[in-house]
């Protein structure tokens, strides 16, 4: 959880600093991680109604700053912003080095209790939104052209909102249920 949140804030940092629209992206995917650890983390032996709130309040918040990245993709195309491509890419590559250092010291637990098992997963899938960033700066560098960096982006946020949905959509319907249980 923490590694994820100090990740995500220096990913929020090198994005404003570069406007690569994918770093943007990366940080809200890592920092959404660190958001459901600490979920479960505060929701532990609380009533069941608290962990749902919090819950779709990380998916509202998820929901709400994955349009707003799709928007800012979008104008950054309409625009035709050019990130610094390679302080960008410098950061990308750090994350993939934190992410795998992180799979790496949880691997032998991947067999493990399912909070391991749940966390090296989480790692394993970060690896392919990181590396499409990769993919779009480089596009992005070769084309002289922002769009590809954008596209990358926006792909990796509109990805988050089935997540964000199915956290909205738990939530709301546990709290039906907890609400007939009293």
């Amino acid at each position: 959880m923490a590694v994820n949140g100090l990740l995500g804030l220096l990913l929020l940092g090198a994005a404003n600093a570069t406007q690569a629209v994918s770093l943007w992206a990366a940080a809200l995917l890592v920092l959404n991680h660190a958001a459901g650890h600490a979920v479960a983390l505060v929701g532990l032996g609380r009533w069941p109604d608290s962990r749902l709130r919090l819950s779709m309040l990380q998916g509202a918040a998820l929901a709400v700053a994955a349009v707003v990245l799709v928007v800012t993709a979008g104008r950054s195309i309409a625009g035709m912003a050019i990130p610094d491509v390679p302080l960008a890419n410098l950061a990308l590559l750090l994350a993939i080095g934190v992410t795998v250092a992180t799979a790496t010291l949880l691997f032998a637990g991947r067999r493990g209790t399912l909070t391991l098992r749940a966390i090296w997963l989480c790692a394993r899938k970060d690896i392919l939104p990181l590396g499409a960033g990769l993919v779009g700066l480089g596009a992005s560098w070769l084309l002289l052209d922002g769009a590809p960096d954008a596209i990358v982006g926006a792909a990796v946020a509109a990805f988050l909102l089935p997540a964000a949905w199915a956290l909205l959509r738990e939530g709301s319907a546990g709290e039906g249920i907890a609400g007939r249980g009293r």
